[in-house]
């Protein structure tokens, strides 16, 4: 699909959210002291922690007081997630949409869970990785460019490789499968498509997303291994992707 018909998709109406089975509604409760409606956030999963949702209504406290105005059919990007905002009756809250991440083109519902799921493991993949000066998550956004093997979606072994953007609209990833050593250079194998295309494909590698340029992921069975310049980055115990590995061991080994 071309990539407009991803981007035209976000002018349209917020589609209609489904029934979440136990969702929770949190609000900020400072904003109308500076004149601004409140925000509302609605929260469906359990696995949310309490401190990212704290954060992302204090980032909004924090930003009215500052002077900032937001409004309802506003876009606003959080990590590399795309949101949107709408009023909910004259004068009401501000609700924070986001996309579903089931389809193209791209439908939003009421709810951040998979904008702050995306935000947490994007920050703790990256600062699971050992280096001097540290690494820092570089967000891509959901509307930029990605270019994939045309097997990307079946792939089990696969080198994800980051480099510097050519463009605004470029994320600087690059997907290989390591199972066809042959056709790795030849460019009828690959395609560009939106990053969104790839998440809801592949949610599995979502996490990865914000992994800084000049850096690779490999994800080869039952190992993640991040490789830079000088050979693989190590990761820190008891770290993120420390963890993943030791989980992931297991539920290779056993078909699972």
């Amino acid at each position: 699909m071309p990539l407009r018909s991803l981007f035209s998709a976000f002018t349209r109406k917020p589609s209609s959210p489904s029934a979440p089975d136990a969702p929770q509604v949190h609000r900020t409760t400072a904003c109308s002291r500076h004149g601004h409606p409140e925000f509302q956030l609605r929260v469906s999963r359990p696995a949310v922690p309490a401190e990212d949702i704290a954060w992302l209504l204090q980032f909004f406290e924090e930003r009215v007081a500052q002077g900032v105005r937001f409004r309802s059919g506003e876009s606003l990007q959080i990590g590399w997630m795309f949101t949107m905002l709408q009023e909910e009756g004259p004068g009401g809250v501000l609700r924070v949409l986001e996309p579903d991440m089931q389809a193209v083109p791209v439908c939003f519902v009421d709810g951040v869970d998979a904008t702050l799921v995306h935000l947490r493991s994007q920050q703790d993949t990256v600062r699971s990785l050992s280096s001097p000066q540290g690494w820092e998550p570089d967000f891509p956004s959901l509307r930029q460019s990605v270019v994939v093997h045309r097997d990307y979606r079946e792939a089990h072994r696969v080198l994800l490789t980051r480099s510097a953007p050519a463009d605004a609209m470029d994320s600087g990833w690059w997907l290989t499968d390591l199972e066809d050593e042959a056709g790795a250079q030849d460019p009828a194998r690959f395609a560009k498509t939106s990053l969104y295309q790839l998440g809801v494909d592949r949610p599995d590698l979502v996490k990865f997303f914000a992994v800084p340029a000049g850096l690779q992921v490999v994800v080869d069975g039952a190992r993640i291994g991040v490789l830079g310049p000088e050979g693989e980055v190590q990761q820190i115990p008891g770290s993120y992707l420390d963890q993943l590995n030791a989980w992931r061991a297991p539920q290779v080994a056993s078909g699972a």
